[in-house]
Order: C-alpha cells, then sequence, then structure tokens
C-alpha cells in the first residue's frame, strides 16, 4: 500500500489543466512515483511532469 499526501501548490498548477477541480487530488510518495488521483477514485488519476518525480533520500554517512 502507497501513502499518499494532498499536492503541493506547484504539483496542483502542473495538473489544473486535466483536473479544474483539485482540491481533492493527492499524490504517492514513494521514490520514483509521479502518480497522483482523487482520494476516492484511482481511475481519474494520472502522471506529473518527468520533473516532479519523487527522488530518493539523501542519506548522510555515519
Amino acid at each position: 500500500m502507497q501513502v499518499f499526501r494532498k499536492l503541493d501548490a506547484k504539483e496542483t498548477a502542473a495538473v489544473k489543466a486535466k483536473h479544474p477541480y483539485t482540491a481533492d487530488l493527492w499524490r504517492c510518495t514513494a521514490e520514483g512515483c509521479r502518480w497522483y488521483q482523487p482520494w476516492h477514485r484511482q481511475s481519474d488519476g494520472g502522471l506529473l511532469p518527468e520533473e516532479m518525480k519523487i527522488q530518493a533520500a539523501v542519506t548522510e554517512p555515519t
């Protein structure tokens, strides 16, 4: 199961043309993920632009 969060302002602007009503859009937070969808309807989702892909967390050497 993936963890989702609400779209931020930049992400909302990127999908506004396809989804004029963006208040209920959420995005996957997994590494490499670009998927977004309404909370209750996965089939209405889509992909964010490539540059909005979730990057791997940077870890500092111990």
